[in-house]
């Protein structure tokens, strides 16, 4: 208790010599004298020099030729690339290739065919060859468990891609 006491009037005491001086605040700065209307001109005449000098005018131009639309979404990934119109759309092309069950595959010594059954409740045959889905999809190969469908479509830079979408058959209990 004693050396705690102690430490603690060593602390006060070394604050009251150290902390406190004799000399009162520090004299304030004296406001610095108002400009007369002379200066005041003056250094009008100064800035309006320097800005009517024909070398710090900036001259800016934007080239947008050849960039994308900063601020077109690039959520937007994939613009549909839309059929001729001469040609009628077929009711496989009202659908998206994802809202298509495909129910049975035959494969035989010709054309492979499959069937789908689409949301309208109807059954369709597809072949190699044969429009399905909304983005302008094709039927280009048929294998022994699914359909391969190639779709074509912009990216958000405009260049057409294409890519190949697959309609499988359903797994059944006992099948791996």
């Amino acid at each position: 208790m004693v050396p705690v006491i102690c430490k603690t009037l060593t602390v006060l005491l070394l604050l009251q010599l150290f902390g406190c001086s004799s000399e009162g605040p520090p004299p304030s700065a004296k406001p610095a004298p108002k400009a007369t209307a002379k200066q005041k001109v003056k250094k009008e005449e100064v800035v309006e020099k320097v800005v009517e000098s024909p070398a710090f005018t900036p001259i800016y131009s934007y080239d947008p030729s050849g960039r994308r639309d900063p601020f077109q979404s690039l959520l937007e990934v994939r613009k549909i690339v839309q059929p001729d119109s001469a040609e009628p759309l077929t009711p496989l092309q009202r659908y998206g290739i994802g809202q298509l069950n495909l129910v049975a595959i035959v494969v035989g010594k010709g054309d492979s065919r499959a069937l789908v059954v689409a949301p309208d409740k109807k059954s369709y045959v597809l072949k190699k060859g044969v429009k399905v889905g909304e983005n302008g999809g094709e039927v280009v190969e048929i294998t022994v468990n699914s359909v391969l469908v190639e779709e074509k479509f912009y990216d958000f830079t405009g260049e057409m891609k294409k890519s190949i979408r697959e309609l499988k058959l359903p797994v059944k209990e006992g099948d791996y």
